[in-house]
């Protein structure tokens, strides 16, 4: 076997999970409804920023439920030498799984946008079908991110316990701490640089460290999409102040990638090392 191999057994087990399949039909009925309820003079591009509002925080919980038990649940339950007894590597066993909820949540977008493009051609005033595309093709690379994440804390974890404490914390740190203005990640940096260490620093590395977050990082992409009305806002920048290259949209999508890329990295390496008994 392979992580291809891999891939397609937890494709297809994932097929059979009713949890799973419960949660794909989740994105499903929010698009759907979101094009079904909006005024018919309302365009397939307003409905997909509302859309874009309310994905930070359907598909971060989504994604992570999706994917925590993906190699946890199979150490808990003894599974796991099972898979690594056939000619698999602990390489093969994280990339497969990651591949595998990847499909299963890529199924359950197609599936969303392919009802939520026909209503909107029904009921809709306009369906811009390059902009619908590019929103599919960046919610679908955010929801990934997530998978990403949840599949790299999951190696990491012995425990299903473990892996669900990890992937709750996951979502309060990037979803409700980086809103908070008082304690958010931004406020510390400034506390600890200029109120403690009387250092100065630039209001662009402040917006920086909004921009660290997987959501946020989502909202400032999405102005690739959305060109004329964009969804993120500086926060500490005026509109006509200078922009570096590691705040503008584009970059957002590295800061995507790296999330992606780095936790199952560093997911791979604790599992690789770890002792399964």
């Amino acid at each position: 076997m392979s992580w291809r191999s891999v891939a397609k057994k937890d494709f297809v087990d994932s097929r059979r999970s009713k949890g799973l399949w419960a949660l794909v039909s989740l994105y499903v009925v929010v698009l759907a409804l979101s094009v079904y309820v909006a005024p018919s003079h309302v365009t397939m591009t307003n409905v997909l920023r509302l859309v874009s509002m309310v994905g930070i925080f359907i598909v971060p919980i989504s994604a992570l439920v999706i994917a925590y038990l993906s190699i946890a649940g199979e150490r808990e339950s003894g599974s796991i030498k099972y898979l690594l007894g056939l000619p698999n590597t602990r390489l093969d066993l994280v990339v497969g799984k990651f591949v595998g909820r990847s499909l299963v949540v890529t199924v359950g977008l197609v599936l969303a946008f392919g009802v939520a493009g026909a209503l909107g051609v029904a009921l809709l005033d306009s369906v811009d079908f390059v902009v619908f595309a590019q929103f599919f093709l960046l919610l679908s690379f955010f929801t990934v991110t997530y998978i990403g994440i949840a599949v790299g804390l999951s190696a990491a974890c012995a425990s299903r316990s473990r892996a669900m404490a990890s992937s709750v914390g996951v979502f309060f740190v990037f979803n409700v701490l980086w809103t908070i203005p008082q304690i958010s990640p931004s406020a510390a940096l400034r506390f600890v640089a200029e109120d403690t260490l009387g250092l100065r620093i630039g209001p662009q590395l402040y917006e920086f460290v909004y921009l660290v977050s997987p959501p946020y990082a989502f909202q400032r992409a999405a102005g690739l999409v959305f060109t004329e009305d964009p969804i993120y806002y500086f926060r500490t920048l005026g509109r006509d102040a200078t922009v570096p290259f590691y705040l503008e949209e584009w970059f957002m999508l590295v800061v995507l990638g790296a999330w992606l890329v780095v936790p199952l990295a560093l997911g791979y390496l604790s599992f690789e090392r770890a002792d399964l008994g």
